[in-house]
């Protein structure tokens, strides 16, 4: 009887391991000591599955026109409710990692006290691609989610006819099982960039998102401005379960 129930804990432990994979937690304090360090060795194109980085670089040859971008934005959240508004600020850094890949590195703060921070590698920061946040609060990090392969995928090149993005996604460490995803994506009309700051140049394109959860069911709806010139898309809108919310984006530097 003894032998039976042990060997049934090794057999649910096989299965675990097998769906999960094995992973060490991640103490949000030593992120703090490099998060450089720790963007570079975790949210790096060589870091995402074969096939999804086959998938974008065999569709997108093109490349980002910038080494670095530096931008802070300020979150005005739950307008449409007066009696939660409030705001949020927001430092991003996208850091040019090739082809069309960017990585990204965020920190949210209220009244100059940090509360989370995102790290992310995505494609022209309009599809994300494996990302990880974090409670500023908490003791230990959320498991990174990742794109784990693609069923379709437009290039930034079709824009003109809108995207759309069909994949399965789980965490990183997971190796079955995994939730299916979609993203359609719509252009609006162009502008100049300096409508979007004053120091861009070049045209702006809006482009809305919708997310669709593993039925089939629209979960958000995010707009972006996606800079031609530089080949980037920088988030200013959103509309989720728990709220709308607008950003205004009130300094930036490209390197």
């Amino acid at each position: 009887m003894k032998f039976t129930v042990n060997l049934r804990i090794a057999l649910c432990a096989v299965v675990a391991s097998l769906i999960s994979g094995c992973v060490n937690p991640v103490q949000i304090k030593n992120v703090q000591e490099d998060k450089a360090g720790y963007l570079t060795d975790h949210f790096s194109p060589d870091n995402l599955p074969g096939p999804v980085r086959k998938t974008i670089s065999e569709a997108d040859g093109g490349r980002l026109n910038f080494k670095r971008i530096v931008y802070r934005q300020t979150w005005t959240l739950n307008v449409d409710d007066k009696n939660k508004t409030t705001t949020m600020d927001e430092a991003t850094t996208l850091t040019n990692a090739g082809g069309g890949f960017v990585e990204f590195l965020s920190e949210n703060s209220r009244n100059g006290v940090p509360m989370s921070q995102m790290y992310k590698l995505s494609y022209r920061n309009l599809v994300p691609l494996k990302s990880q946040t974090m409670n500023l609060s908490a003791r230990v990090a959320p498991l990174l989610m990742e794109v784990k392969n693609f069923k379709h995928f437009d290039p930034i090149t079709s824009l003109r006819n809108g995207l759309e993005y069909e994949f399965q996604y789980g965490t990183s460490v997971q190796i079955m099982n995994f939730r299916d995803g979609r993203t359609s994506c719509v252009r609006g009309d162009a502008k100049p960039a300096t409508d979007v700051y004053a120091s861009l140049s070049g045209e702006a394109w809006d482009v809305v998102c919708t997310e669709y959860n593993m039925n089939g069911v629209p979960q958000s709806k995010r707009r972006y401005v996606y800079l031609d010139k530089y080949g980037v898309a920088i988030s200013v809108h959103s509309e989720l379960s728990t709220g709308v919310s607008d950003a205004k984006i009130t300094s930036i530097i490209i390197e």
